[in-house]
Parts: C-alpha cells; structure tokens; sequence
C-alpha cells in the first residue's frame, strides 16, 4: 500500500523547489540584464561609431539598419534607409554595380574598396572607403557595411601631387637651365649630353627599367658632361689632337660634374652616374678605376650610349665615324670595357629595331 509522505518530507521538497525557482529568476534576471547592458553599448557604439555603418539582410540585401553617420554623410533619412534593398537608396542607385557588389559580398563575405564614389542627396559627391563582411547574428545572416569618408585625405593627396608636379618642373626647369648653359659656352659638349641621355633612356627601356628610372636616365645623361665647363674652350673647340696633359685635365670633368651635381638632392644618382660614366666594367677606366659591380647600372648604360653617341658624331677635331663603327667598339669591348647586358640591349635597339639617334 502506499504510504504518506511524511509533512517535513513534503516541506523540504517545496522549500527546495522554491530556492531553485528564486535561483532560475535570478540568473534569468542576471542575463537579461548582460544582454540589454551588451545591447544597449552595441547600440551606443553603432550611433556614436565615426563612420557610417549599414547592415544589411544577407539573403535579400535588405537594409535592417544604419547608423546616424551615415545618414549625415549622404543627407537620407532612417526611413529613406530602412526596408529598401540597397539599389533602392539614392546614394546607391547604380543599379547594375550595386547588384555586383551584393553578389561579390554573398560568395566572399567581404568586399574592400579603397576608394568608392558615392552621391549625396544633393548629387555631390563623396569619396568612401567601403568594407564588408557577412557574419551570422541570432540565426539570420547578415552584412555589415562600414563606410569612411576619405574626402578630406583625397583633398589632401591631391594637393600633395600637385605639389610634386610642380616640383618636378621647377627641376625639369633647371636641367635645362644647366644644359642651355652649356650650349653657350660649348655647343658640341651639349649637344652629345642631349643625344647620349636620349639614347640612355632607350636602353634603359629596352633593359626593361621603369619610366621614373629612365626619366633618371635622361637626367643624368642631360648632365654628366656638366664639368666640362671647367675646362677650356679652346681645348675642347681645337680641331687638332689634345695633348696627354690636356687629356688629363679633361680626364677631371667626371670629378667635377659630381661635385657640381651632388649639390642638389637628386631623386635619382645622377651626381654618381656623372662620376662613373668613364669608368670601365675591367677596371680600365677612370677616375677611381671601379670595376663590375662597383659601377652603378645607370652609369653602365650611359657609359655605352656615351661611346656610340661620341663616336657617331661629328667633333671639332675629327668627323664623325659612323653608326656602325660605333656599335663595333662596344661589341668588341662587351664584357670588359663594357657591361655585356648593356651592350647586348644597345646592339639589338640600333640593329633589330631600326633605332636612330636624334638629329
């Protein structure tokens, strides 16, 4: 038969439940307490953030949400962002590269770009920097789109290149300040420099060097020659042979046209390419004797275009000597007098692709 369950028995039992209920409603309370504390700074951060966020439905692009930053930055209203697809908002209205751009970001689930136009309600527009990444939330799966506006840094780049362009034409300005210089005092001298820098520049191309390295190219090869002007005219204008202690004061222009050159800050070496361009690959040249890789790349190059220039030109104390007698002097001293690269790049410009010198 079944007995009775005793009254202290029965007590415990309820006593027991009631603890446990207390203590469910206590830790209930305890997490809704965390979750609303988590929203409620979720919610502070999403309002205060200083860039505009937008989160979007990931399955229809709708958008659930948007933050007052961005409603600033574009002029819309929350009611102008909420429940329309992304395409749907004027600031989004391409309808074709918006619809692309949901695409990319449901396969990938995050989309960067650096620099994103948008329009304002005005039609004005903004420079953005777009970053997007899905992620789950509560079940549903969601997109959240965090847009900067980088207008004020574009201004500034902006301002920063124009800046530079006309730095490089102050500095363009000046090479050719130097070389009309030289044209007056000696023409022959100027001229070479103008074609020997030109023909540098080609090889440099053909070597696969970049624009800015072959722009350096030109400069230097502009310039090399600068130390001429210490020189006396009337040993560069002789028409006869100079003598060996001419030669050794012509020898000193390389030296010089450094010292002159290494006064300015050069975003390229120029002032070196100028002291090494006599310099031979053997070590045979002049004014430190270096040898190989001693010999910057620049100055090797413009160590070959200034013999073939010289030596297929026209000078005051012999005529010129031709296209081909020049070529063979580098082939014959490829690899000794001359870097072999070089010349190999020299060879194939003037005899594969039909190049010619500048008049």
């Amino acid at each position: 038969m079944p007995t009775e369950s005793h009254p202290s028995t029965v007590t415990t039992a309820i006593e027991a439940l009631g603890k446990l209920a207390a203590e469910a409603n206590r830790v209930s309370a305890l997490a809704l307490n965390v979750l609303q504390t988590s929203e409620s700074r979720y919610r502070r951060l999403f309002e205060t953030a200083q860039d505009g966020i937008l989160l979007l439905n990931a399955e229809t692009a709708q958008i659930e949400d948007v933050n007052p930053y961005l409603m600033n930055m574009l002029d819309y209203s929350h009611e102008e962002f909420l429940g329309k697809k992304l395409w749907e908002v004027g600031a989004f209205a391409d309808i074709a590269e918006s619809k692309k751009l949901f695409l990319v970001l449901q396969t990938n689930d995050f989309i960067r770009y650096e620099d994103l136009p948008l329009k304002r309600r005005s039609g004005a527009t903004v420079e953005v920097e777009f970053v997007s990444n899905a992620y789950d939330c509560e079940g549903v799966r969601v997109i959240q789109c965090n847009i900067r506006d980088i207008s004020e840094r574009k201004l500034a780049e902006n301002i920063a290149a124009s800046y530079l362009a006309q730095l490089k034409v102050a500095l363009m300005n000046t090479v050719e300040v130097a070389i009309i210089i030289s044209e007056i005092r000696d023409p022959y001298t100027a001229k070479h420099s103008r074609r020997a820098a030109i023909l540098a520049s080609a090889i440099g191309a053909e070597m696969g060097y970049t624009e800015k390295r072959q722009e350096g190219l030109r400069v230097a090869g502009s310039l090399h020659d600068i130390g001429m002007i210490g020189i006396p005219t009337e040993i560069l204008s002789r028409a006869g042979k100079v003598s060996a202690m001419e030669m050794e004061l012509i020898k000193t222009h390389a030296q010089s046209s450094h010292d002159i050159l290494s006064k300015m800050d050069w975003p390229w070496p120029v002032a070196t390419v100028a002291l090494q361009h006599h310099e031979r690959v053997d070590g045979s040249g002049y004014p430190n004797g270096l040898k190989g890789n001693q010999i910057i790349p620049e100055a090797r190059i413009l160590a070959v275009a200034d013999v073939v220039e010289a030596m297929s030109s026209h000078r005051p104390y012999r005529a010129s000597l031709g296209i081909e007698r020049a070529l063979s002097e580098i082939e014959s001293g490829s690899g000794t007098h001359y870097d072999a690269d070089t010349v190999k790049a020299c060879l194939h410009l003037f005899r594969d692709n039909g190049y010619q010198l500048p008049n």
